[in-house]
């Protein structure tokens, strides 16, 4: 019985063996893709590259902006009242009195040929003093 035994024992283990060796060659790794899902993925790819590149020939770039097109642009846009707010925004009256007021005011004083600097001249050419510290 014993000689018995230990063949069940060996034929089992041999089985056991078998087995688990051909699960492990029918079933692939989850980390690991097939060849199948490889050349999918590639597929794929691909597709996306192709699709990319068409719509890049759809694009047409714009014309390169030249100096004071932009703000050409904000000044139209401005003028046009496209984005102008819906909501009445009225100024007080005691405000727009004093603001005219001020507005008026400003013509008792004539406007300077040249504006005179509060800059002082230094002789170090930076505009940040070098003191290092406050």
């Amino acid at each position: 019985m014993n000689r018995q035994l230990a063949e069940r024992v060996a034929l089992t283990a041999a089985l056991f063996f078998m087995a688990t060796t051909a699960w492990a060659q029918a079933v692939p790794p989850a980390s690991q893709p097939t060849e199948a899902q490889k050349a999918q993925e590639a597929r794929e790819v691909e597709a996306e590259a192709e699709e990319f590149e068409a719509e890049a020939e759809e694009f047409e770039s714009p014309p390169p902006l030249l100096m004071g097109d932009a703000t050409q642009s904000l000044l139209a846009w401005q003028r046009s009242g496209e984005i102008a707010s819906r909501t009445p925004r009225p100024i007080a009256g005691s405000v727009a009195s004093r603001s005219y007021e001020r507005y008026i005011k400003s013509f008792e004083h004539p406007i300077p040929e040249h504006l005179g600097s509060t800059v002082s001249k230094s002789k170090g050419g930076g505009g940040a003093s070098s003191s290092g510290g406050r």
